[in-house]
């Protein structure tokens, strides 16, 4: 149910993004089609008063027709309402006069230079006048932009800008929305493995609790055979009541801050191996390989709990057949970690959920012992339990302490 609301979250989100990113491209364009309209428009009048203004300066040279009138009106409408800037120069090039020049130098060099200016933005009109069957030039007209056009430039450049930081603000915001779900998602879960993790430890508890009774009387059922001078039973049964004993402290610890102490793990190792093996079938035979002396902190009493939650899943996979189980305690090449690998030659592990609490492949099995030694593992030693392999004939956990400076 959480996975497909995740999706339903992730296709919404991408359903947004790239919807809002259509409509922002689909209101560029319709802009930039508006703006090319509007700037072509803009730029045709532009020429249309340049080419009057070139007309009336050659008809204002010209003899005297009449038409004065139209002239009038010509100077009037156009000439006087030119809002763009306009050079004039004889055919040599040499200026001769000028309008709307904004900068406030107008020597010649200056003029020089905003000819080439104006001349880079639209290309000259030449005034020609009329001398019997030819035509000369008189003059040269050099224009520019009108204010109204550069004003649209700008406004065309800036809307631009917004439309792609609006683009890029779309990807902001899904960016942020992904980060979020991800959060929820890696909260949910936490929050799902640490309830998950209180049951388990209010459950090893309680265990501790309602045994503790029983095993007061089991030891005072003890001493009354010991009166009696069963000594050879009470031993055994002492050794076995110390068991339970021990047993009973480690649930009882689940939850609480480890008990760490600096020292070598090889004592710990070697008796979890010797009372597993005394307890372990026949057919099984138990290997224990020492190649090195790593110091550690460790917590004793947790720690071989969980090499003999191991030990036994090593037995359990073997079975009724014989088998081997081979234990190596050895440093690593870098020197930084020790390495307690266990091996058994079973059937190997057929899930993948291994370290989850509530899964297990024993059919009266909790669930629970591989979820707590991951923990006590990880959390309280700052190491790592891992499953190296699993293959029929070949299954190979593997814990890592870090080593401690001697």
């Amino acid at each position: 149910m959480q996975a497909y609301f995740v999706i339903g979250l992730i296709v919404f989100a991408g359903i947004w993004f790239f919807y809002s990113q259509f409509l922002l491209i689909k209101l560029s364009r319709l802009w930039r089609n508006y703006a090319a309209t509007l700037y072509y428009q803009l730029e045709s009048e532009t020429q249309l008063r340049t080419r009057i203004y070139a007309r009336f300066m050659s008809q204002i040279t010209e003899p005297d027709d009449g038409g004065s009138a139209e002239l009038d009106i010509i100077f009037d409408e156009v000439i006087q309402k030119i809002d763009f800037p306009v050079i004039i120069t004889d055919p040599e090039g040499n200026p001769v006069t000028y309008r709307n020049i904004d900068n406030a130098d107008t020597s010649r060099l200056q003029l020089l230079l905003q000819i080439k200016k104006l001349d880079a933005e639209h290309d000259p009109i030449p005034v020609m006048v009329r001398e019997g069957d030819s035509l000369r030039c008189l003059n040269v007209i050099h224009y520019g932009t009108s204010p109204a056009t550069v004003i649209l430039r700008r406004i065309t450049s800036s809307l631009f800008n917004s439309v792609s930081l609006l683009r890029y603000f779309s990807l902001i915001q899904l960016i942020l929305f992904l980060a979020f779900v991800a959060i929820g998602v890696v909260g949910i879960l936490e929050y799902k493995r640490r309830e998950q993790e209180h049951i388990w430890t209010a459950l090893a508890k309680e265990t501790a609790h309602q045994l503790a009774t029983p095993v007061s009387s089991f030891a005072a059922w003890l001493d009354v055979l010991r009166e009696n001078g069963e000594t050879e039973i009470v031993h055994q049964m002492e050794e076995d009541l110390a068991r339970i004993k021990e047993v009973l402290s480690r649930f009882s610890r689940i939850g609480l801050p480890p008990d760490l102490e600096k020292r070598t793990l090889n004592e710990i190792v070697e008796s979890t191996v010797e009372f597993v093996r005394r307890r372990s079938p026949q057919g099984v035979n138990i290997v224990l390989e020492l190649k090195d002396r790593p110091v550690v902190m460790v917590d004793s009493v947790l720690f071989s709990w969980t090499l003999e939650n191991l030990l036994k899943n090593s037995i359990d996979a073997i079975g009724e057949k014989n088998g081997e189980v081979r234990v190596k305690l050895q440093v690593t090449p870098d020197r930084r970690w020790v390495e307690v690998e266990v091996m058994d030659t079973g059937e190997g592990v057929k899930t993948t959920k291994l370290f989850e609490p509530g899964v297990t492949t024993k059919r009266y099995g909790w669930g629970v012992g591989l979820t707590l030694a991951k923990r006590i593992v990880e959390s309280y030693h700052r190491g790592r339990l891992v499953l190296k392999e699993s293959q029929p004939g070949r299954t190979v956990f593997a814990i890592y302490l870090p080593v401690e400076k001697p």
